[in-house]
Order: C-alpha cells, then structure tokens, then sequence
C-alpha cells in the first residue's frame, strides 16, 4: 500500500466517509499560546535594549536563539502532523517560562543598579559627593572604599564611625588593581573643620567629609565611592558562596571565637567579617587588621573576576549590596564594567600596599580637648611611595599599553572558546607532570 492511500485510508470513516482532522489543541488555543509567546518576547526585547547588561555579541546570539526558536514554534504549529504540534506546544510553553524570567531578572538587576548607585527617587542614602566621571571602561579611576563599623539594624542608632579605609585604584586597560589601606586611627586634617581628627571620626561627619580630607592630605583624586556597613559584607560574601583567604599565622577572633588556621582559609560572610575587624589576637596591632582586610577584599576581586562568579551569582551579589551599599558610580558605569569583565573574562592582577607609622598620643578635634588619645602618626615617606604607586598604575609605561592591548581579545564567545582552550592546556600539561 503506497504512502497516499494509507494516509487517505487513515482521514476516512468507517463507511468511506471523509474523517476531519482533529486539531492538538484547537485553533483558539494556538492563537492564545503564540499572543502569549509574542507579548513575553517584546518584553524581553525592550528589557534587553533597556538594561543593557550583556555583551554585543551575546546579545546578538541570545536574540538569534530566539528569533530561531518563535519560528520553529510556528513552523510545529502549522504541521498537519498532531506530535509536531504538540512539540510546538512544549516548546512554546518553556520558551514562555524561560523568556518571562530571564525579562523579571533583567529588570529586578536594573533596579537593584539604581537602588546601589542611589539614582533612586527619596533615596535614603542619596548623600556624598558627585562623582568625577571617566570611562571605566577605557581610562584609570580610584573607588574609595569606607567601611562603617555597624549592621543594618544599627543604623540611625549608633554614630557611622570610618572603620575601614581603602583606596581602590582601577586601570582596565592593563587590567591592574592597587589597594591602598589607610589606618582607621590615622591622624589627619578634617576638611572642613581645618582641626586634627582621626580618620576613622571623618565617617560621623559624612562619606564627603571622607573623601574630601583624604584627598587634601594624599593629593590623590578619589573618582568614586563606596559605602557599605557589615551587613553588606556578610551578604556579598555569602552571594558568591564564600572565598578563599591565606592567613600567615592561626588565630581566634577574640570577638565570636572563629579560628583560623595558619594558610588558606574557606569564609563564609560571617567568618569573613570577623578575620578582617580582628586585632587584639595580634596584641592591638592595627597594621595586621589593615592587611587582613586586604586579604579579604583581593578575595573578594579575585572570585569575581578570575571564575564564572560574576556570571552565576550577579543577581544575588546585587540583591545583597542594593540592601546595604551604596555609591556615586552611575548604574551604567557598573553596568559597563560587569559587561567588560564578561567580554574579555581575564584574570586582573591585584596588588596592595599600605600607609606605615607609628602610634602616639594627641588631642583630637571630635573629641574632649582635656585629654590626649592614641592616634596613629603616617610616616610621611610612606605616604609618597604609597601616592606614587598609585600614579604608575594610572598612568602605566608605553610598553605595558602596548602588551595589554597585544592580549586583549574582543568578544564574549572568542574569549569563552579561548579560556576552555587554556584550561584544557593547563590539565593536559598538569597530567604530563604527574605522569
């Protein structure tokens, strides 16, 4: 029996009688599924153009995927064949359920942005200096890091005393990042004020009053800020499921009894938190807090830029710092940077260094003028070579531009294709030398 009789033979009845086609489902359930299916992906469309958040061609890719799949969906739906529309069916149903959340995340990560950057109308938050813009893409900048030594449920009720200091300097061309801790007890000129005060008591004052003294006494221009509490810290260390820290000596923390072995550490946000604030198991030495705090922020940098981190965990590293953090850097300025790092996935080197001197005794503007207090004096020396090298990475050698721009490699899936490449060298070579 040919092809033609039997699906003739298959479309009659009983007494030869044409037999109708029954429709999976009917036409009106076709009509609902592809309305539904074009409504979900003209939202996730005008999302993806609004945000911004991928790379060119990922966008390109993701956008052909599709654009592919919406017509094999139709293609399945005007089959004459019942399994190739039910197969439309599926498809229609997933691509719904894919589409709709990928458009609520983009949009929960836009406003998250915003909500960190304080672009937000009524920010609480909203306060500090206006920021001294470059391309974060293509020029060097400095993020001020400040530290308050409070949780989220303290604010309001507690002064926001300054505990960690950090200079962050950023050059993504030669992908380099120098931390530059300052002494919470530093002894400086308040900016306003024109009185002597510890750094730590500028944060009572405000984030400006912060940035504004470092950069009269350093003489280093401060592009960015960011502000974050405890709380910020645990949550963001937590979003990335923890890191990995070397410590040079065991010790207990002397305020929730963790210990931590001499040598590399895994912390959890909490563990994390109380490594870096630790001083009196080190007899009140504050130089060691400072590079423990350090250690724990060139964690931090590393896990997010040397691993898939930054792509897996983006929305829950968001969602805890929109909670708890907040910056003068634009949400597009962010948004350029996450782009960048997911474009060329290179690991950056992370160097640090910090601000030497010696403790003694003096008056302090912010307090009672009765007594003296411990402060700590900055070695002036220190201090030079400490803005110097803060100037060689903003402003790197001819050579170094040029072997950078040498290794740089445009374009999310070429520099994904390339990593796989060096990590199948990297484990070929790594099973020579064991064999």
């Amino acid at each position: 029996m040919s092809n033609t009789e039997k699906e003739k033979k298959k479309s009659t009845g009983k007494h030869g009688t044409m037999q109708k086609r029954k429709a999976f489902p009917r036409k009106k359930g076709y009509i609902v599924a592809l309305l539904l299916l074009a409504l979900v992906t003209a939202a996730f469309f005008v999302m993806m153009i609004l945000t911004d958040l991928l790379p060119s061609d990922l966008t390109v890719i993701l956008a052909g995927v599709v654009v592919a799949l919406l017509l094999l969906t139709n293609f399945m739906f005007s089959s004459r064949f019942r399994w190739k529309r039910i197969v439309g069916i599926l498809i229609s149903m997933v691509l719904i359920c894919v589409l709709a959340s990928v458009t609520v995340f983009m949009g929960e990560t836009y406003a998250m942005l915003n909500s960190i950057s304080g672009s937000s109308a009524g920010s609480a938050d909203a306060s500090g200096p206006d920021a001294d813009k470059v391309s974060v893409t293509e020029e060097p900048f400095n993020i001020y890091i400040t530290g308050i030594d409070q949780w989220e449920s303290e604010k309001g009720l507690d002064l926001e005393r300054s505990d960690v200091n950090m200079i962050v300097t950023v050059n993504p061309v030669t992908k380099k990042v120098l931390l530059t801790s300052i002494p919470r007890d530093s002894y400086v000129k308040l900016h306003t004020a024109q009185q002597m005060d510890k750094l730590t008591h500028t944060g009572v004052y405000g984030v400006d009053e912060t940035i504004y003294t470092v950069e009269d006494w350093l003489g280093v221009d401060l592009n960015y800020y960011v502000k974050m509490n405890f709380s910020a810290a645990v949550e963001i260390i937590d979003a990335l499921g923890g890191i990995k820290v070397y410590s040079p000596v065991e010790f207990e923390s002397s305020l929730k009894g963790y210990k931590y072995k001499k040598g590399w550490n895994y912390l959890g946000g909490y563990k994390a938190l109380y490594f870096a604030r630790e001083r009196h198991a080190f007899e009140g030495q504050d130089s060691i807090r400072v590079e423990n705090q350090q250690r724990v922020v060139k964690a931090i940098i590393k896990k997010m830029t040397s691993s898939t981190a930054l792509l897996t965990n983006y929305g829950d590293v968001m969602s805890a710092a929109s909670r708890n953090m907040h910056t003068n850097m634009s949400s597009a300025e962010m948004t350029e940077l996450a782009k960048m790092q997911l474009t060329d996935l290179s690991e950056w080197d992370v160097q640090s260094q910090k601000i030497d001197g010696e403790y003694g005794e003096d008056y302090v503007a912010s307090l009672t003028q009765s007594q003296k207090f411990s402060v700590f004096n900055t070695d002036p020396a220190s201090e030079k070579k400490c803005t110097d090298a803060i100037s060689n990475v903003m402003n790197p050698s001819q050579s170094e531009i040029n072997a950078a721009t040498e290794n740089s490699r445009k374009g999310f899936i070429m520099n994904a294709l390339y990593r796989v490449q060096e990590k199948v060298k990297e484990k070929a070579q790594h099973s020579e030398e064991e064999g």
